[in-house]
């Protein structure tokens, strides 16, 4: 007891330790710094090569025992630097936290580096991360590479433990995940109450009714409907292509609303809102209806998929297309993710018809989408019974520059 006692009776005062700590943590900081510059210019000299290691990342591997991911990260950080004086000073001097400024460095150009620099110093590294990334979802350039690396990171892994129980680890883009959430949030509402259960017991078992309701029948049809809602936060800007600020990256948010409902909810410029509109389909049901009858299944060529597609403004209403039958075609999730975020056109001749342009710039076999005469106003193919009316693959060779 007495022994206890006197070490407890040991320990300095709180306010004394904590200046220790943080003295501590900004030296650490500097620290930080001054080895992302040395970094930055073993990796300029390829001091790596002398090791036959393939890039600086491996040599950090090596080295210093650092995943690769993280050697990248470290790397891309210490070389944004070179072009963000104001924040390397801030960092050098430890206002700055490296995560602060590994965050900014995604974001942040020589134009707005004062801007954010200010906003960074008054922030939590958590808020300078939520800015940062809301700021980099609102290029379209940059951000439609990054929705398809994460489609292309999509993952599940099942594992077991030596106790009996099992692990599902699900990777997918955050407007995926939200859709899932939704759904268990849904069916969870529904399972008997149960005392003592915790919320993600109720998640659990919310997942497993859901794979039950599937393998008894009890799952959807897969024709689209107004059944859940994801609530995204986006500025007009960024669907205008002209930046801004997004919850996920702009091109994401075009193929959302391409068939969604929509309810606009306008802010000041302190983001308090000011009205809300009323809720509008984008796609009206008999609209949908029609056009489902026209292209009866997917656009894409050779794909054959006539459930779980969605409609698709050729020319984004955002852009001042129009939501008429002459601007829409039907697309299945896959291809309509392509064509919005990976890098996939559709492209138009001057008689109307359309053709799909592929990542490598060069025309795929297109669907030839039905399109308004000029004469009557009526749909139309735009092939000649002779030609081979209603022909779905070809290949499309735009007829323009």
């Amino acid at each position: 007891m007495n022994a206890n006692t006197s070490m407890v009776t040991s320990f300095r005062p709180l306010a004394e330790l904590e200046v220790d700590l943080l003295d501590t943590w900004h030296v650490l900081t500097q620290v930080t710094y001054r080895f992302l510059v040395l970094l930055r210019e073993f990796d300029l000299r390829q001091g790596w090569a002398e090791w036959g290691s393939a890039d600086c990342a491996d040599w950090l591997n090596l080295k210093c025992g650092l995943s690769r991911n993280t050697a990248q990260e470290k790397l891309r950080t210490a070389r944004a630097m070179y072009d963000l004086p104001q924040i390397e000073a801030a960092f050098k001097c430890g206002d700055l936290s490296y995560s602060k400024v590994r965050a900014l460095s995604r974001v942040a150009t020589p134009e707005r580096e004062t801007h954010l620099l200010d906003y960074a110093l008054g922030a939590t590294a958590a808020q300078v991360e939520d800015y940062c990334r809301r700021l980099r979802n609102g290029d379209r350039n940059v951000s439609s590479q990054d929705a398809y690396r994460n489609l292309g990171n999509r993952s599940l892994v099942r594992s077991f433990r030596d106790n009996g129980a099992g692990c599902i680890s699900v990777e997918l883009p955050r407007e995926d995940v939200e859709i899932i959430m939704q759904a268990l949030d849904h069916v969870s509402s529904g399972l008997p109450e149960i005392d003592g259960r915790s919320i993600f017991a109720r998640g659990a078992d919310a997942l497993v009714q859901m794979a039950r309701d599937v393998l008894a029948g009890n799952a959807g049809s897969g024709v689209a409907g107004d059944q859940y809602q994801v609530v995204v936060h986006v500025e007009e800007s960024v669907l205008k292509n002209e930046g801004g600020e997004s919850d996920l990256p702009a091109e994401s948010v075009r193929r959302i609303c391409c068939d969604a409902s929509i309810v606009a909810l306008v802010k000041n410029d302190r983001g308090q809102p000011l009205s809300i509109g009323r809720k509008q389909r984008a796609v009206p049901t008999a609209m949908r209806r029609a056009l489902q009858a026209r292209d009866r299944s997917c656009c894409f060529p050779g794909c054959t998929h006539d459930r779980w597609v969605d409609a698709h403004h050729i020319r984004h209403w955002v852009d001042g297309g129009e939501t008429s039958l002459n601007n829409l075609m039907l697309l299945c999730t896959h291809h309509h993710r392509l064509v919005h975020e990976g890098g996939v056109q559709i492209r138009r001749r001057h008689d109307g018809t359309c053709y799909f342009l592929g990542r490598n710039r060069r025309p795929v076999e297109a669907h030839v989408s039905a399109r308004v005469s000029a004469e009557d106003g009526a749909i139309s193919s735009p092939f000649s019974a002779e030609e081979g009316g209603g022909g779905r693959d070809f290949v499309g060779v735009p007829a323009g520059p």
